[in-house]
């Protein structure tokens, strides 16, 4: 592992928030008569006022994000449900959302209407403990549970309270990888960060295995859009799996979504050798990756010829086959490896 001195900065914040897999949220449990169960996972993102500048009172609405996980059977997959926010922040009615029919499992971003919990003001624009409409956030309003209104097919209808998940650890705007000349570069931004402690970049070169490449300081708590970058110079050739591990002071720790990115590097080469070739085909393959393979032959009027299981060490690897029994003409090498790569060649075959 390395530690990684990397850039970070403030920027604008634009366009809509787009949240990626981290996860910190909390499970109700649905079971459907038909086989199947439902999972729905919900978390409050933040606080909207409905006004900007504070009357005698206000209200708010919870913008949130909620999963729908079906398991089992298939067989008619139907679930509807309202939700309630419970909230100590204020006096007034629950916060309430209509939260949709799911067939599948899915998630969305929804928001409360404007049926919320509202401020008793002492005077105009002093909410005693409670702060200003302007500034008001999720730890003041306090939604510690939520109830769920359900119904679906093999459903009968009821309710299910849950408690709220604590707030993200941090709010991930996007993650990506891109494949420059010196390796790959990792960029990742983020609206909000909670007792973030660092960041780790981990690897995989078949997106099933993971190891851990380079970790970065977090910047513990934070309100601002935050940007991070790192280039892995080692990164090596073909497709190349890459995710973020995201670690809380307390040690807790959650994952992104996994990015691939496809490096094309100077040392790769497949090439047919004595091209035209008369009996013996030998393919020369250079590259900076071990891994397993195949290449097909086929004539130029796409119909297959025959192909070849090969095995590539790191370096320069030579292939050979007895063409003898293939007539003369134009024919095309199709070669893929096991991160379905695809490199065709032409061969003369005299």
């Amino acid at each position: 592992m390395k530690i990684v001195n990397l850039w970070r900065r403030r920027v604008a914040v634009m366009g809509c928030l787009v949240l990626l897999s981290f996860q910190g949220f909390s499970q109700c449990a649905i079971t459907s008569s038909n086989g199947w169960t439902a999972n729905i996972s919900i978390t409050p993102i933040k606080v909207i006022p409905e006004f900007v500048s504070c009357p005698w009172y206000y209200h708010y609405e919870i913008q949130y994000s909620m999963r729908v996980d079906f398991y089992g059977s298939t067989n008619n997959r139907s679930l509807s449900c309202n939700v309630y926010f419970n909230c100590t922040g204020g006096s007034g009615g629950l916060p309430y959302n209509p939260g949709g029919t799911y067939t599948n499992s899915t998630t969305v971003t929804l928001q409360t209407n404007n049926q919320a919990r509202q401020y008793n003001a002492v005077t105009a624009n002093n909410y005693g403990v409670n702060p200003s409409c302007s500034i008001v956030n999720l730890q003041n309003v306090n939604c510690s549970t939520f109830r769920i209104d359900y119904w679906g097919s093999g459903v009968n209808n009821g309710s299910i309270t849950c408690n709220v998940g604590v707030p993200l650890p941090i709010t991930l705007l996007h993650f990506s990888a891109t494949p420059e000349q010196d390796g790959a570069r990792l960029d990742w931004v983020t609206a909000s960060e909670v007792n973030n402690d660092y960041f780790t970049i981990e690897r995989s070169v078949d997106g099933k295995t993971f190891e851990e490449i380079a970790q970065v300081k977090g910047a513990g708590n934070s309100t601002h859009q935050l940007s991070y970058s790192v280039m892995d110079k080692d990164s090596p050739a073909m497709v190349t799996y890459y995710r973020l591990k995201q670690t809380d002071f307390n040690g807790q720790f959650s994952y992104s979504s996994t990015v691939a990115v496809r490096m094309n590097k100077k040392d790769f080469q497949f090439v047919v050798l004595s091209n035209p070739v008369r009996t013996r085909l030998e393919l020369n393959y250079i590259g900076s990756t071990a891994f397993n393979g195949e290449y097909s032959i086929y004539d130029d009027k796409g119909k297959f010829v025959m192909s070849q299981q090969v095995k590539a060490i790191r370096g320069t690897n030579l292939w050979d086959a007895d063409l003898s029994s293939i007539g003369s003409g134009i024919y095309i090498i199709v070669f893929e490896d096991e991160s379905s790569y695809v490199h065709k060649v032409k061969l003369v075959k005299i």
